[in-house]
């Protein structure tokens, strides 16, 4: 059930996203030491979407259209991140800012509230906190993920002579390597 609602708000919300360079850039760059930029993202995706479809479930409206285009692109500013940050603590703070000019370039009409959920993703490191549901659920699904990457225990699920591609969104089957 989880993979077909997370495939179906990809296919209406993000579908273009995922067919981009960048993503498919995102899905080749190590990220927190255990996985891809893109399968990060993924699974922040993955999990966003969930919070949001149980939330419908409890009679709480969300605007899945910026969720699901925040989390996509909450990250791609961090792609080439070796020549555009001196070291992490500047990475932790810029890309956000990155990413909402990544995002722009990707969706020329994003909404108000999908670039604040990208801009105030990495709260509390950075001073702006988010201003919305979607942001806190972004912020802290990214938070969860993050931590999962980092402890996750035994063989990296990244690895760099892989050619990674995004899921192609065909079904349930599809989304599973990447589920939060």
């Amino acid at each position: 059930m989880a993979g077909k609602v997370v495939t179906s708000y990809l296919n209406r919300y993000g579908r273009s996203i995922m067919h981009s360079e960048e993503f498919k850039q995102a899905m080749n760059q190590c990220h927190h030491k255990r996985s891809s930029v893109g399968m990060h993202t993924m699974r922040v995706v993955a999990a966003s979407i969930w919070v949001c479809y149980l939330l419908k479930k409890l009679h709480v409206q969300t605007d899945s259209e910026a969720v699901v285009k925040g989390a996509l692109c909450h990250d791609l500013g961090i792609l080439g991140r070796d020549e555009k940050f001196e070291n992490n603590k500047e990475c932790y703070r810029e890309h956000p800012e990155e990413s909402v000019e990544v995002a722009k370039e990707l969706i020329p009409d994003l909404s108000t509230k999908a670039e604040a959920i990208i801009r105030t993703h990495m709260w509390p490191v950075t001073a702006e906190a988010p201003t919305c549901k979607e942001g806190v659920i972004v912020s802290l699904a990214d938070k969860v993920v993050a931590i999962r990457d980092f402890c996750s225990f035994g063989q990296s699920r990244y690895l760099p002579e892989v050619d990674y591609t995004a899921p192609k969104l065909s079904g349930e089957e599809e989304l599973k390597r990447y589920s939060a």
